[in-house]
């Protein structure tokens, strides 16, 4: 009996170590060349941090690879009202502010921003590249702000959907790879190679 209570306890004191150490925050070293070299959200918060550090380097050499005359570009026979391609970059810098905002509780989340900025009438290089590295950057920290043990948090994003802080970020990275896909068409129409399908240095 006392062989059996003692091999009873081991195991569940081996349990509770496992326990433990699954509730503890992961640390675990970021991808080269992203903003934060350590972090300890946890795997779940990183498996969604990695395609956004993705899709925002796409975006981000997709601004850089274009001419300022190109920003007014979209293929022939579109209708009107659809986006070129200076305006695609800069719905994505509206919306992450939005985004990201609506994550870290900003009273001023909005479709603009933080000031009320529309980026989409931006036609300068310099200026659209300002402007979406700075709405990554905040995003960065919505990032740096969620981890697993917080990101069940309700949130209700600006546009109006309850959501949690994980699916915010996660809806956040479907929108930015929603319109990297309309940049790749943009790109593949102007003659050039869209960033995803260069090759690795």
């Amino acid at each position: 009996m006392n062989r059996a209570m003692t091999t009873l306890a081991v195991f569940a004191l081996a349990a509770a170590a496992v326990a433990a150490q699954q509730a503890k925050p992961v640390q675990t070293p970021a991808k080269p060349g992203t903003s934060v070299t350590m972090t300890a959200a946890g795997p779940i918060t990183l498996s969604i941090r990695a395609p956004y550090d993705e899709v925002k380097d796409y975006i981000l050499r997709s601004a850089q690879m274009v001419d300022e005359k190109d920003f007014a570009f979209k293929p022939a026979g579109v209708a009107a009202e659809v986006r070129n391609y200076g305006q695609i970059l800069g719905h994505i810098a509206n919306a992450n502010y939005g985004m990201c905002g609506s994550i870290m509780g900003a009273a001023n989340a909005g479709e603009h921003g933080p000031k009320g900025e529309d980026y989409e009438k931006l036609t300068s290089k310099v200026e659209m590249q300002k402007a979406l590295a700075a709405s990554f950057a905040y995003c960065d920290k919505a990032f740096d702000m969620v981890n697993d043990h917080n990101g069940g948090d309700a949130v209700k994003m600006f546009f109006g959907m309850d959501s949690t802080k994980l699916g915010g970020l996660a809806f956040n990275n479907a929108h930015e790879f929603e319109h990297y896909g309309n940049l790749v068409t943009y790109l593949r129409a102007m003659g050039k190679v869209p960033p995803s399908s260069q090759p690795k240095k």
